[in-house]
């Protein structure tokens, strides 16, 4: 097995179904990838779902958050490149084969790329100029102030070999906040570098941006990526 696709999925039953549906729609062999869902502790009817969809296997969580899913995935995989996609996201045709590109570049541990949350006007300008001139330049000051290596990791369009997940020894245990961002770190520094590829997009949902504002939540992002830059070696194992 080439691929795995974790997909970590809390309450997602109107959501899992497209998400299986465009991966089941890659332009690369089915036979070349499995499809693993993680039902995380949900209350609805995700599992029966992500089943009849097509997942080849719907795990059955057992402690809540987003990381202990994919972990939990990953554990059951068995493909050479483990992929992670969020329940409600939308991967283009060549995501797959684009992700094997990435990686086949000299010295890349890792991939990933941005969301297109569909945003209009002037939030689409914020959000264009932050994910292209402002986070990349970003890590590369970072690193150069605390001498730290750092990188860019979207949780739900990102991935890695396996014998990566294992180095940093498997995924850190954070539920949500800081969980992709200290990925990107303990891979950077364990491992080798993390690409942030700004064409390998996925569309993403946008409701999280409604509930709690777009400028609230972008703020909260950013602090809790600084967070994750000074913590991640507290899960560097000895």
């Amino acid at each position: 097995m080439r691929y795995s696709v974790i997909i970590p999925a809390h309450n997602e039953a109107e959501n899992i179904v497209n998400a299986i549906n465009a991966l089941k729609a890659q332009n690369i062999q089915r036979k070349d990838f499995e499809i693993i869902v993680v039902d995380n502790l949900s209350t609805d009817n995700t599992y029966e779902k992500a089943l009849e969809a097509g997942a080849d296997i719907v795990v059955k969580g057992n402690k809540k958050g987003a990381n202990m899913a994919r972990q939990a995935g990953f554990e059951n995989s068995k493909g050479q490149i483990s992929v992670f996609l969020d329940a409600d996201c939308i991967p283009p045709r060549n995501w797959l084969e684009k992700i094997t590109k990435d990686l086949s570049k000299s010295g890349i541990a890792a991939v990933s790329g941005p969301y297109d949350y569909n945003f209009k006007g002037i939030y689409w300008v914020i959000n264009y100029i932050y994910t292209n001139w402002v986070a990349p330049p970003g890590t590369r000051i970072l690193q150069f102030i605390f001498r730290k290596k750092a990188g860019i990791i979207i949780g739900g369009n990102f991935a890695a070999r396996r014998e990566v997940i294992d180095a940093i020894g498997g995924l850190p245990p954070l539920a949500f906040w800081e969980d992709d961002a200290t990925i990107a770190m303990l891979i950077s520094r364990k491992v080798g570098k993390v690409l942030f590829d700004l064409k390998l997009i996925v569309k993403s949902c946008d409701d999280r941006f409604e509930r709690i504002g777009f400028f609230k939540l972008g703020f909260k992002y950013l602090v809790e990526y600084i967070k994750a830059f000074f913590n991640a070696d507290s899960f560097i194992k000895k």
